[in-house]
């Protein structure tokens, strides 16, 4: 029995709203494992992290924040 158009439509939002909360969880996800490398990094006396750069300044962990966030900004 074909599906009427109301029908049609609510299982494309349905899908639609599947796949963005899909993305969103792989997001939390990738958020939590960029939080736990972070709260293994070297702190200081005052408990504070310590944060370093190779030679030429850059740090991938930095990096790799600026870029998760410039994807996940929304």
């Amino acid at each position: 029995m074909p599906l009427d158009p109301a029908q049609r439509h609510q299982i494309e939002q349905d899908a639609i709203s599947a796949a963005w909360e899909a993305e969103r969880l792989a997001a939390c996800d990738r958020a939590i494992a960029l939080l736990r490398e972070i709260a293994d990094l070297e702190r200081d006396d005052d408990g504070d992290v310590i944060i370093g750069t190779d030679a030429d300044g850059h740090n991938d962990l930095m990096s790799r924040i600026t870029a998760f966030l410039a994807a996940n900004d929304q």
